[in-house]
Formats: C-alpha cells, structure tokens, sequence
C-alpha cells in the first residue's frame, strides 16, 4: 500500500528543531492565520497528501538518501563533530545532492515554477500571436504535480552546486536559528553590493552563498569560495557571536517560507512578534521578470527572476573581489564549464 503522507521536509530535520529535544513537537509560527504554537506535532508538519505521486517510487529514493544524510547530521549536530565532507567525496557529494533536492521539492518551488511558466507563456503570446491573445489572457497553464517538475530538473543537474565550498557556521549567541516550510536559502552578497541582484539566485551564477540551518545552533553554508573568504582562514567552521547576524539569517527564512515557521523550545511569540516587523515587508518582493527584446529584426524572449535581499551583513563573509566589476554583467557565471550545460 502507498504511503500516503510525503515529507517534503524531513521528520529527521525537523527533530533537530523540536521541543527540549524530544522529537515529538516543535515551535510553530503560521504566517497565513498568524498563529503561533508552542507545542505542535511534529508528525504532522510540513507533508502532503501524495507529494510525490500515488506510487512510493520518489518517496523511497528520497528516503533511502534521507537515511543516509540523517547518520551524518547526527554526528554534527549530536556528537559535535563539526567536520564537512572533504570536496570530492561521496559524502560531500550525497550532501549537495540532499540540499539541492531539498531546495525543489517543496509545494512553494512547485507554485514558483507554474506562476513563471505562466507569466513567461503569457508574454510570448502576446508578443509574438497577439490573435491569440484575447482567448488566452485568462487560461492558466496548469500541471497535475509541479514540484515534480523542479525535482527531475534537480536531479538531471546535480552538477549546478560545482565550484562550491562547504563550511559549518556555528551559532554562539542567545537566540538559536529558526527554519521554515522552505530551510534552504539561496543569496548572493556580491550581486547585492553590484547593486545587479537580477537572476543573483542561479544555481550557476558567480557569488552564489546557501544557508541551510540544521539545528538551533549550526547551520550549512555553501559559497562561491573565488569570491568570499568564510571564517577568517578557518578550516571546517566558523562561529557568529552577533545576535543581528542570527536575526538577519532568521528573517531569511521568514521571507522565504511559504506558511510555516519551525523552532525550538527557547523563540518566544515576542520574538516571532520582532522578526515579523522587521522582515515580512520583503515577503512580497520576490518578482519573475519576461521580456521581449528587440536586437535589429529580430526579437528575444528575456526570463529571469529577482529574490528578495535585505541588504545582508555577515562579518564571517569577506568579498575578494569587487562588486563595481559586476554592476553592468548580467547574471555573471561561476564557472566555464557551466557554459555548456
């Protein structure tokens, strides 16, 4: 019989986020009633109904994985051995493997990619079959499961987290990280002080950063190692002692989720209260952008997207090159070798 709950966010993840550490309830914030929970099952967050399909062929791939990423977080998250896999290796590599999965497999990244193919389908009618515009200006492309969509093109492109590095970021101060329906963040601070955040997010641009909080204390960063300097020379990890920089990564996911805030035991409502008036003003930022550019006699279709960015500041990241070199390059590439993917 298919199982008919698919986790779109780990039970063994949010475990790391659960209540004095028990496994079975966490913290929980609902951005759409603005209700805040203390105590909410674990079991029954972040899933839907046959994610994934009626068959258990993705949810078992995806398990299998989960299994084997789960042994590693309970060594660093547990056993404090805050070591990431060395570049190269099989760990290192079923680790960006997880994330990027990770980063497509929610409902969010499913409604993203059909509001884009919408948006775009939409522009190319009406430049290029305007007869067919009237009939089409209110259709809506629909697809029977779009997070499958964004989930077998990160499966076919696996190799878009190359030329990134990996370090831990340990959390020192008095107020844990919190995560969300969608914990994996994509930024990029050398795009944002280029003042040229168009298209900043690609998974192959130049400057690209990951945050992907694990446990109330460490997070997972992946950076463009050519263009940022993470931790002062440190090897494996690095620690923050700023609550400003713990907040600003909070709001990240505050921005980014698409319902649900997660934490532990020790975020208050109050807490809730402040990271929402700082933040929930970029939730709305994010925009997708479609073109029609004209080149002469001919016309090109543009696409691209703009994430939200808050103006971020980490003294941990250390730009080694300069932002004014990318000010008029749109979407810089973070390596040759992308350019023929």
């Amino acid at each position: 019989m298919a199982k008919k709950r698919h986790h779109y966010i780990p039970k063994f993840y949010l475990r790391r986020f659960s209540v004095n550490n028990n496994g079975r309830s966490l913290g929980l914030y609902n951005l759409d009633n603005k209700k805040f929970i203390q105590n909410a099952p674990l079991k029954s967050q972040a899933y839907e109904n046959f994610l994934y399909g009626e068959d258990d062929e993705i949810e078992n791939a995806l398990a299998e994985m989960e299994n084997t990423v789960a042994k590693m977080f309970y060594y660093w998250t547990e056993k404090k051995l805050l070591y990431p896999p060395p570049v190269e290796t099989n760990g290192f590599k079923l680790l960006k493997r997880f994330i990027l999965y990770q980063t497509f497999r929610t409902p969010k990244s499913g409604n993203e990619i059909m509001k884009g193919l919408n948006q775009g389908l939409k522009t190319v009618v009406q430049e290029f079959e305007p007869d067919l515009w009237e009939s089409f200006k209110d259709g809506t492309l629909v697809h029977e499961n779009p997070v499958l969509l964004g989930l077998f093109h990160a499966i076919k492109h696996e190799q878009l987290l190359d030329f990134l590095d990996c370090k831990f970021l340990v959390n020192l101060t008095l107020l844990p990280f919190v995560t969300s329906d969608v914990p994996v963040i994509l930024y990029n601070q050398l795009m944002e002080h280029a003042d040229n955040y168009m298209g900043s997010t690609g998974l192959v641009v130049k400057g690209l950063q990951i945050f992907y909080p694990i446990h109330p204390r460490l997070m997972i960063c992946f950076y463009d190692s050519n263009v940022y300097d993470f931790g002062d020379g440190y090897i494996n990890c690095c620690s923050t002692e700023s609550i400003d920089e713990v907040h600003q990564l909070n709001g990240l996911q505050l921005i980014n989720s698409n319902s649900q805030l997660f934490f532990g035991d020790s975020i208050s409502e109050e807490y809730i209260t402040e990271l929402l008036n700082h933040f929930e003003k970029y939730r709305k930022t994010t925009k997708n952008i479609n073109q029609i550019i004209n080149q002469g006699s001919r016309k090109f279709f543009f696409t691209s997207s703009e994430d939200a960015h808050i103006d971020l500041s980490l003294d941990f990241f250390k730009l080694k090159v300069n932002p004014n070199d990318f000010k008029n390059e749109i979407v810089p590439i973070r390596h040759p070798s992308f350019d023929k993917n």
